[in-house]
């Protein structure tokens, strides 16, 4: 180290700017001229932030981090654009999500029904021949501010006649135009008053009063597993196609890592094959997941998981990518609850949960735990306080995520235990008269943030993406901070500052996944991810954080989407 930088560094040393004294060689890359968002301890705004191979190197003023520069250093002018770390969504199905992505017109965060038409029709422009049109999930009516009608089977057959359309609102109902319900073998026109059998479908077909078909398809959850069953198969090829694209996308929108939960419908194959694809070619966002075990609802099936739980290690890949916990759903009976009724489990259903939870403490894997209601949670707190008498928790940092109506005895009780809440933003789509109508005022109040914030607990902010949410960042932080959804009404009272937020979208949920030593915040020795913004986040208007773009998005230093 030169004399100059060796005076400089002393400088450092009293000021306590935020870069490393032992920093001997030239970084490769300076971003200069900024309002760099570090998320660190401090919340520290910074002009500057240098980078060395993948990681941080330094963050200070611009002299400061210009002066760290060697004859080979890149400096990047960002002319004034605000920086903040990576955004990490702690529950994300984005896996499940690759196999049909190809197909998928995402409707994530559109406020109008006719710019949701529009998008589906460019993206029927861009498939093959006969390959099917398909959004599958992310939004509802509800989201949309000019218009929440049906969509129509005229709309649908003028959309695309020549291949199968697919429109999966949330996990409640579907559309299909006239092409699909062909496929289906479901007949457009019967009698009055008739009823016919040809299809696993026909009992949810929605028709009018002439027996035609209106294109709408009602039963929810059963019902829309039933039609996945009747979807084109995808060859190996496809789904990597498939992957690259919806890693693209994420990219696009500033997300650079996922937890992804596993969940139901999931195949063990689609975490193989990314594995593979991560080692062979890399990927562009970070994927951290769960132990797939889709929904174990039996003995059998919770001893088969038990046995994968003592013979499968966590935490053995890398920061790209890798297995970190178990769950989310490991015994649906136990644990797996709605937004309106808690579970209901038997004592039976309550020792199979138990025998996998020790199991997880024995073996020390972290664990994550669907629950969304108080009653739920109680039981679920119960059992785990049993195990943490043989099993100390606290080292494991289990989760209950969603945890919508999670109350001041519940968060005690995990705090005991050290665990974490990973709160969701469903509400964001609109659409709560069941809430309302079953609890009352109270629904404002769901999800609790400012008591999850004020109560210190961990906690971060995912979305349940991609089927039951929308999976923007920027519309969950929005919705964060206004208590709004995109259909323009209140639905929660408990909002965050928009630092509480961002916090939560970064910071805590790196430690969540015990990534608190690699992400989350832009300080010396994290690795280099960072989102590029088209307006600054701190300042916009609040009904601007919604729409803010990632300009570029890099990852471990490497700009992953967009461009500067």
């Amino acid at each position: 180290m030169n004399t100059f930088k060796l005076a400089l560094a002393a400088i450092i040393l009293q000021t306590g700017t935020s870069f490393p004294l032992n920093a001997q060689e030239a970084p490769n890359q300076i971003f200069s001229n900024g309002k760099i968002i570090t998320v660190d301890d401090y919340f520290s705004i910074q002009e500057a932030v240098a980078i060395s191979g993948d990681r941080i190197l330094a963050v200070g003023s611009n002299a400061e981090i210009n002066a760290l520069a060697g004859p080979q250093t890149n400096i990047i002018n960002l002319e004034g654009r605000t920086v903040i770390p990576g955004l990490i969504d702690n529950h994300n199905h984005v896996v499940r999500a690759t196999e049909y992505w190809p197909n998928d017109a995402r409707l994530d965060g559109v406020t109008s029904r006719a710019e949701a038409l529009n998008i589906l029709k460019a993206k029927a422009s861009t498939l093959p021949a006969g390959e099917w049109l398909m959004s599958l999930g992310g939004w509802q009516e509800s989201q949309f501010a000019d218009s929440k009608d049906d969509f129509t089977l005229a709309e649908l057959d003028a959309l695309a006649s020549d291949r199968p359309v697919f429109l999966q609102s949330v996990y409640h109902h579907i559309y299909g135009n006239t092409t699909w319900f062909e496929a289906m073998g479901i007949p457009i026109t019967i009698a009055p008053g008739s009823s016919e059998t040809a299809s696993d479908l026909s009992e949810h077909v929605v028709r009018d009063e002439n027996g035609k078909v209106t294109g709408r398809l009602n039963g929810g959850f059963p019902m829309i597993t039933k039609a996945i069953t009747h979807f084109p198969s995808v060859s190996a090829d496809k789904q990597a196609q498939g992957t690259r694209a919806a890693f693209s996308y994420l990219s696009s929108i500033g997300l650079t890592s996922v937890f992804d939960p596993g969940g139901v419908g999931i195949k063990q194959e689609s975490y193989t094959r990314l594995g593979e694809l991560a080692e062979s070619e890399g990927i562009s966002v970070r994927i951290f997941h769960t132990l797939n075990a889709n929904v174990p609802a039996t003995p059998e099936a919770a001893d088969a998981l038990v046995e994968r739980i003592q013979t499968t290690l966590p935490f053995q890949g890398n920061e790209m990518f890798d297995l970190l916990s178990m769950g989310e759903i490991y015994y649906g009976p136990f644990h797996w609850d709605g937004v309106i009724d808690p579970a209901t489990p038997t004592p039976e259903d309550i020792e199979q949960g138990r025998k996998i939870l020790t199991a997880a403490a024995a073996n020390a894997w972290p664990t994550q735990t669907h629950a969304m209601q108080p009653e739920t949670m109680d039981i679920l707190l119960d059992v785990m306080t049993e195990i943490n008498t043989e099993y100390p928790l606290r080292q494991l940092r289990w989760s209950v995520t969603h945890a919508d109506n999670v109350g001041i005895s519940q968060i005690e009780r995990a705090r005991h235990l050290g665990m974490n809440l990973q709160m969701r933003s469903i509400s964001v789509l609109g659409n709560r008269g069941p809430l309302f109508e079953k609890f009352g005022e109270a629904a404002y109040d769901m999800p609790p943030l400012r008591l999850v914030q004020d109560s210190g607990i961990p906690f971060g902010l995912g979305t349940d993406g991609t089927k039951a949410n929308q999976i923007a960042p920027f519309v969950t932080l929005w919705w964060a901070v206004t208590g709004r959804a995109l259909g323009g009404e209140v639905v929660m009272k408990q909002t965050l500052t928009r630092e509480e937020a961002l916090i939560a979208h970064t910071r805590s949920n790196a430690y969540l996944m015990f990534q608190e030593s690699n992400l989350g915040s832009i300080k010396p020795g994290l690795l280099a991810d960072m989102v590029i913004l088209d307006r600054d986040y701190l300042t916009v208007p609040e009904d601007e954080i919604k729409d803010i773009k990632a300009i570029a998005t890099m990852v471990g230093g490497n700009i992953v989407n967009g461009s500067l």
